[in-house]
């Protein structure tokens, strides 16, 4: 007859033991991943070329005064205002179409370019401002901001 288990003794790893376990745990773990781990040390190399890193951990050994900079930035009069502006244009670019946008930027820059001409900037009376009104590019010009204009009006009539 066999002999009754009266006392249990639980292997407990020592202090050296238990870290050569756990050696052995992350250099298996680091050959499943290699691919990756190479990957975010190539990254890791590319920012540090960059500067960034440099930058990061500069930025978080002063976080606190970059936060107190941040806050006191913010307390300013009229911050919240800019915030909120900040939030309503980028809320208007979603709206607009990127392509009518740009044709538009493209028109006000070339009307800025042709106002600050030197050449074409002699004094113009009242007939000879009527006599433009013939001109293509006049007749385009009123037309957008009368066809402006009038949208501007329907969405303000809508609102409450």
């Amino acid at each position: 007859m066999a002999k009754a288990i009266t006392n249990i003794e639980k292997q407990i790893p020592d202090h050296i033991e238990a870290e050569s376990l756990a050696l052995q745990q992350l250099v298996k773990d680091i050959t499943h991943r290699q691919d990756s781990l190479r990957k975010l040390l190539d990254i890791a190399g590319e920012l540090e070329k960059l500067g960034v890193l440099d930058a990061l951990q500069g930025m978080l050994k002063n976080s606190k005064q970059i936060t107190l900079i941040g806050l006191e930035q913010l307390n300013k009069s009229g911050a919240h205002r800019m915030l909120k502006n900040g939030m309503g244009a980028a809320q208007f670019l979603t709206q607009v179409d990127p392509n009518k946008l740009q044709t538009l930027l493209n028109s006000v820059a070339a009307g800025i370019d042709q106002a600050v001409d030197t050449e074409s900037n002699k004094k113009q009376g009242i007939w000879g401002i009527i006599k433009s009104l013939r001109e293509r590019e006049m007749v385009s010009s009123l037309s957008l901001m009368t066809r402006f204009l009038r949208g501007m009006g329907s969405a303000l009539n809508k609102s409450p």
